[in-house]
């Protein structure tokens, strides 16, 4: 396991990133260099010439993360970005509210590759933005998927205006040690992106892109689907990766054609609590044990600052909304 992988979320574990126990120093300096090699290309990637009156950019996005949003521009750079008005990206991105466009991936006949997208504004290109908070930083423009996406992203005309701060290197984005990486939030919104592939009947795809590599990687596949009547429903999710996985419950996957197979079958009301008002909600353990194993794979790489996240569609269904 990499060093930013995770076992238990537990309160009292000061670092939840840390390295599997009896992994060899030799290992772990391995993974140290092969991490280091991979941050130095994210340091020269993080702050690309860009004019102050430079055009509108087209861009997609990683998977958030310790409240950094990656930015995956056309031209195969990353840049890593928080916003400073405190937008938190994890409630908005991979949940279907923002707008989207078909995928490069290969997709079986019927289906569809979708990803998220939004417009880049250098500092200083909108006047407009400045009442935005956007002084030294650049301005990403989101518009909603559908007209009745949330209200923050509903602007038809120009799309709501984020301001972020000036691009990170990797390790103002990661922190100084593994610890700093905040394992629950991350883990929380993959569990987000699982329920919303399961509601939909849509393969959840899971990606790692390093600075100036054009080709996103395959880590994990997750096809979902969801059976049973109203408040009986399971959802099941069917993982597969190439990376050799083991501990956990990875220990019960089968294996064929190099692929590390795992199924799992989750009962959607068991994930729901209810407040003293009697409104209900997700349970946060609840969250974190169905998603651990997709958590396990996309970490083992080592990479969470690379990662993307996309959904495979049938279509007809690529732009229903959240």
């Amino acid at each position: 396991m990499s060093e930013h992988s995770v076992g238990k979320h537990d309160a009292g574990t000061a670092s939840p990133g840390s390295s599997t126990p009896g992994t060899s120093r030799r290992s772990a300096d391995t993974r140290r260099a092969r991490r280091a090699r991979h941050a130095r290309g994210g340091r020269h990637a993080a702050a690309p010439a860009r004019g102050r009156h430079a055009a509108p950019e087209h861009v997609r996005f990683g998977v958030p993360f310790n409240g950094v949003v990656p930015i995956w521009h056309d031209n195969a750079e990353i840049t890593w970005h928080r916003a400073t008005d405190g937008t938190d990206f994890t409630t908005v991105l991979g949940l279907g509210v923002v707008e989207t466009e078909p995928g490069p991936s290969d997709a079986p006949e019927g289906w569809v590759e979708i990803v998220e997208t939004g417009t880049l504004l250098t500092p200083g290109a909108d006047p407009a933005d400045i009442a935005a908070g956007a002084e030294s930083g650049p301005i990403l423009r989101l518009r909603a998927e559908a007209p009745t996406g949330r209200r923050a992203f509903n602007d038809p005309r120009r799309g709501a205006a984020i301001p972020l701060s000036p691009a990170l290197t990797v390790e103002e984005a990661m922190g100084p040690s593994p610890a700093d990486f905040d394992i629950t939030g991350f883990t929380v919104h993959l569990a987000r992106l699982m329920l919303r592939a399961a509601r939909d009947g849509a393969i959840l795809l899971f990606t790692l892109r390093a600075p100036r590599d054009p080709e996103p990687h395959h880590v994990l596949s997750v096809p979902s689907d969801v059976d049973g009547p109203d408040g009986e429903q399971v959802m099941h999710f069917h993982l597969g990766t190439l990376l050799e996985m083991e501990g956990g419950a990875w220990d019960h996957a089968n294996h064929a054609d190099g692929m590390a197979l795992l199924d799992l079958d989750v009962s959607y009301s068991r994930l729901l609590v209810s407040d003293p008002s009697g409104e209900q909600g997700f349970e946060t353990e609840g969250l974190i044990e169905m998603a651990q194993p997709a958590v396990d794979a996309v970490l083992k790489p080592g990479f969470p600052f690379a990662l993307g996240s996309s959904f495979l569609m049938p279509r007809g269904r690529a732009r229903r909304e959240a």
